[in-house]
């Protein structure tokens, strides 16, 4: 893959995490990043930080077929999605001393070229480019699901990529469980389950992360397919920490910063189909943001 193409390759467990076809190399990103004042890097990320959190929390609503005792064990690749809008492109960012303290709109990391500010004795100063030139932030997931006992199953994702070439290192955990409450309620037409999910994510030298939702998922059967849905409540955060390498950086510079992802309820709706061992489905979640879920399973 061409350096052009290579902004932020996630590999959880050889899957990429691609975000766009233009993307640069992860560390040209985390360069561009350390380029900004603590004023700025907020507003720059906050769409970054809004997508990733939804994508981590997507992928978890499923049909639900779980008996109340029995060994089921599947394992999945989701594949996620969250769409980028034109409102996502842009923010109001400040231009460091000496120059003009007045905020102008200027490219988030989804933006186009950074804005161009004009100061005393002719200096000029251009604000961080936009690093994904993509309408979907995408990533790709392993997810494994093992059941059931009293019609609980427990949910697991997991890897451990070490550094490669200009990738930074990614370490993901992921645990939850889920429990069909439909045994509880006699002759209801639906199946339901409730879950719990909680996962952390360090990516690199910059960014750690961590979500977690809970949701009330319900689901219905027509033969091979399976018609599910549900709401979700839930929180995403992310640390970015590094030393300011901008104008008029000492070197010990050190900004440290929690987000909060802007996603909080979500409703989804899906449409599953299961062929014995090989189980496939996809999924639509609107919230503040939108993102979509395809998941490719094998397993009883």
């Amino acid at each position: 893959m061409q350096k052009h193409h290579r902004f932020a390759g996630y590999a959880l467990l050889g899957l990429v995490l691609a975000f766009g076809g233009s993307a640069r190399g992860q560390n040209q990103f985390e360069e561009a990043v350390k380029q900004l004042s603590s004023d700025n890097v907020k507003g720059y990320l906050q769409p970054f930080v809004d997508g990733f959190g939804s994508n981590l929390n997507s992928g978890l609503m499923r049909p639900v077929n779980m008996t109340s005792l029995g060994f089921t064990m599947k394992v999945e690749v989701i594949a996620v999605g969250t769409l980028i809008g034109e409102q996502q492109k842009n923010y109001n960012a400040v231009a460091p001393y000496p120059f003009n303290q007045t905020p102008v709109q200027t490219a988030t990391v989804f933006g186009g070229p950074g804005t161009v500010v004009s100061g005393p004795s002719g200096l000029e100063y251009q604000f961080q480019n936009g690093q994904l030139k993509t309408r979907l932030m995408p990533m790709a997931i392993p997810q494994a699901t093992i059941g059931t006992i009293f019609g609980t199953e427990a949910v697991v994702r997991y890897a451990a990529i070490p550094k490669m070439d200009n990738f930074p290192h990614i370490d993901l955990v992921g645990f939850g469980v889920r429990h069909n409450i439909s045994q509880y309620v006699p002759d209801i037409p639906v199946d339901l389950a409730a879950g719990v999910f909680y996962q952390k994510l360090t990516v690199g030298d910059v960014f750690d992360a961590h979500t977690m939702n809970v949701s009330l998922q319900a689901s219905t059967s027509f033969a091979i397919f399976r018609i599910y849905g549900g709401a979700q409540y839930e929180t995403s955060a992310m640390s970015v920490h590094y030393t300011y390498t901008g104008p008029g950086a000492t070197g010990t510079s050190l900004i440290e910063l929690d987000m909060n992802g802007g996603n909080r309820v979500r409703a989804t709706a899906g449409l599953g189909l299961d062929l014995v061992v090989l189980h496939l489905n996809t999924d639509i979640s609107i919230g503040k943001v939108t993102s979509v879920s395809t998941g490719l399973g094998f397993g009883l």
